[in-house]
């Protein structure tokens, strides 16, 4: 009980280093920086409940996401779906499967959705009509959503360190332009042999610049008195290009067992952007295993010194719980996590998982 004490200690002090170092308000962000932000929304409600603080827990199928070498652990196939009500109407969806696949390892397919729904389209007035362009008047509203597509590959290397690596495939669409390109995500996890103390790491969303084109970034003018030959009336617009959103992630997790039935994970990790400053996350889960449901409750908290304005005290605090119910060898999982954002609105999240 002293060592699990120590080591409780330990991962105290780590986040609570880390989130001294990071105290001051930073003089330079590169905040805005980087595209494509909807591949930094977190997919299944445990890692979310935890605070984000899940490379080095990523023991269920939505490792995919937080670190692809957490799949190779997995004994059994298993499926997770997720949906979350992101701000002002906007719905992420998250569907992720993994097959083990014996000595050679295990292979996972995940799916990422986002959907802005219809928005009004305005332009400048037209003078000579009466509808109000700039009101959105006699205009067809245009829709946008994000998509990436995602390949896993995982082993084990030996009994204790396992790599994984993702290749997906991403894209924005607003309108008639779009964007997209390859990303690619790698991981490690480790477990020292000391009780069950892990370390992990993740690079993800790794890939070349990408920038905007379409039919709404071309334009054509055309006057009645112009030669019929003349050929120098259209044009497009050139974009600028910008970076994927890259994160280079280290984490650290213990298991505090309470007999054969209770269990009490702590997690922290350190992330570091190339579109802000180092973030600290924090999380905490506890499980208690019976014969009629597995019930666990989380929490987690996520230090962001690019967030300035607050709300309240409970900004970027996270929490949730779910229940898991073993049928013969299969298993059903359903999770809820809540997140407080700030001024924005709280963002809530559903997830079911099974494993069979």
């Amino acid at each position: 009980m002293n060592r699990s004490i120590t080591i409780f200690t330990i991962l105290a002090l780590i986040g609570l280093a880390s989130l001294a170092q990071a105290g001051t308000a930073p003089d330079y962000s590169n905040v805005g920086r980087a595209g494509l932000q909807f591949l930094k929304i977190g997919a299944g409600s445990r890692g979310v409940a935890m605070g984000g603080a899940f490379t080095a827990v990523a023991s269920d199928a939505s490792a995919l996401y937080w670190n692809p070498a957490g799949i190779g652990k997995l004994k059994k196939t298993e499926v997770v779906f997720s949906h979350t009500n992101w701000f002002i109407d906007i719905n992420h969806e998250y569907v992720g499967v993994v097959f083990p696949m014996g000595l050679i390892g295990n292979i996972g397919f995940s799916a990422t959705f986002l959907s802005y729904g219809d928005i009004e389209r305005t332009t400048i007035d037209d003078i000579e009509t009466i509808a109000r362009e700039d009101q959105g008047e006699g205009l067809t509203a245009f829709s946008a959503n994000d998509l990436a597509l995602g390949v896993t590959y995982a082993r084990n290397l030996t009994d204790k360190f396992t790599v994984g690596v993702t290749s997906k495939y991403v894209r924005e669409k607003i309108s008639d332009m779009s964007t997209g390109g390859l990303a690619f995500d790698v991981g490690t996890y480790y477990k020292t042999g000391y009780k069950t103390l892990r370390l992990a790491m993740a690079i993800l969303n790794y890939g070349a610049d990408a920038s905007f084109s379409g039919k709404d970034l071309q334009a054509e003018k055309e006057e009645s008195d112009w030669p019929e030959n003349y050929t120098g009336n259209s044009w497009e617009i050139v974009t600028t290009p910008f970076q994927m959103p890259l994160q280079f992630k280290m984490g650290v997790a213990y298991d505090f067992l309470f007999g054969k039935s209770q269990v009490l994970t702590a997690s922290t990790e350190l992330v570091h952007p190339n579109d802000g400053n180092e973030k600290v996350l924090l999380g905490t889960e506890y499980t208690w295993k019976n014969p009629i449901l597995d019930f666990s409750l989380r929490g987690g908290y996520r230090y962001d010194p690019d967030w300035y304005e607050t709300k309240g005290g409970m900004d970027n605090v996270s929490a949730g719980m779910g229940i898991g119910k073993n049928i013969g060898t299969s298993k059903f999982n359903v999770d809820y996590a809540y997140t407080n954002m700030g001024y924005l609105e709280n963002v809530h999240r559903f997830s079911v998982g099974l494993g069979f």
